[in-house]
């Protein structure tokens, strides 16, 4: 999982350094009718439009991830954090450029440059391949006879307060011979937690 989250950040990244690219057009492209939330119907509809061809599940896990009011709709807040780098200086880029503004448009995406359209498509690529891959993950441990969630919780709240922190990732993570930058840990750690109050539960844990 943190191969996926490095790639998936790393491509968050190389999107940010396009200078026209810029979250109000990108969620332009799917609330077509500006009700400031799209559905997963808007966006099979908008990734058609620019030449992606996710399955059904493939949206649903994306969708899944980012909707934090559970309304089965992204805001414009939910959809921003699967483009936003978790780095603040790639985040701050993005979030301060206005719309690009331009007229006339053919396809959706023609409100960036060629270069970052392509960009933007491969982006959804990634989300789409890390989605499906943590899915993976997470159906060949339900299907081992000995692996209990609960259990595989308990054994890294070391200090037995019902929560993990990125310490007792670290730990974890090391202990397989993986060694991993501070960055990576908090990568790997604001994806389980689920109301980002700095630690992760059992709950938020089950859930992901």
């Amino acid at each position: 999982m943190i191969n996926h989250e490095r790639e998936l950040e790393s491509n968050k990244t190389s999107l940010a350094l396009k200078s026209d690219f810029n979250l109000t057009d990108a969620f332009k492209i799917f609330d077509r009718d500006f009700r400031g939330s799209i559905s997963i119907a808007d966006l099979r509809d908008g990734l058609s439009a620019i030449g992606v061809f996710p399955t059904s599940e493939e949206v649903e896990l994306f969708v899944t991830r980012y909707d934090e009011t559970h309304d089965r709709r992204l805001n414009a807040r939910e959809f921003e954090q699967a483009f936003l780098a978790h780095d603040h200086y790639y985040a701050g880029m993005v979030s301060r450029r206005p719309s690009n503004y331009k007229h006339p448009i053919y396809r959706r995406d023609d409100c960036f440059y060629p270069t970052t359209a392509d960009e933007f498509r491969n982006m959804w690529r990634v989300h789409f391949k890390v989605e499906a891959a943590a899915e993976s993950i997470r159906r060949r441990l339900a299907v081992q006879p000995y692996f209990n969630v609960y259990e595989a919780f308990n054994s890294l709240d070391m200090n037995e307060n019902g929560s993990l922190c990125k310490e007792e990732f670290r730990r974890l993570i090391e202990s397989r011979g993986f060694y991993v930058s501070t960055k990576e840990v908090d990568d790997l750690a604001k994806k389980f937690d689920a109301d980002k109050d700095g630690r992760v539960t059992y709950s938020e844990v089950s859930l992901v």
